[in-house]
């Protein structure tokens, strides 16, 4: 009997060890889901314009003068300048803590975003990122309007 009780008592201690694991798991994968639902949201909300775009220390900010980026939910992205809207692509990876955009059609100018960007700070209303291309480091720092 006390044999049948200690293989009853250490199979419960197994199931509720088991359980805890997978709830663990679930609440990790709960809060990855919310971290990403909240990444697009911010990033959703609103228009964004550029504060700052340096190139190899180079301000290139005046370039995106008049330019306003509307993220949207399906991974689509707007440039819009005054009539003028050229579509693009965007995507987060919170893991990696990057923002990938990419506007194919856009003028020298938009494919200066054609890279992947590194988010070195960010708030509900700004973002600040960085890249390196070919050995050159561009900076980026967006604000919402």
């Amino acid at each position: 009997m006390k044999n049948h009780n200690k293989s009853l008592l250490t199979l419960l201690i197994a199931i509720i060890l088991l359980t805890f694991a997978s709830c663990e798991k679930a609440k990790q994968q709960v809060q990855e889901t919310v971290a990403e639902d909240l990444i697009v949201t911010i990033m959703t909300n609103g228009r964004w314009i550029v504060d700052v775009f340096t190139v190899a220390a180079v301000d290139v900010k005046p370039e995106f003068s008049g330019y306003e980026f509307q993220f949207l939910k399906d991974g689509s992205v707007e440039a819009i300048k005054s009539t003028t809207t050229v579509k693009g692509t965007w995507k987060s990876d919170k893991s990696a803590m990057t923002i990938q955009a990419s506007f194919p059609s856009g003028n020298t100018s938009l494919q200066r975003l054609n890279f992947t960007w590194f988010i070195t700070k960010s708030g509900t209303s700004f973002v600040e990122a960085r890249s390196e291309q070919n050995g050159a480091v561009s900076t980026m720092r967006l604000v919402k309007k």
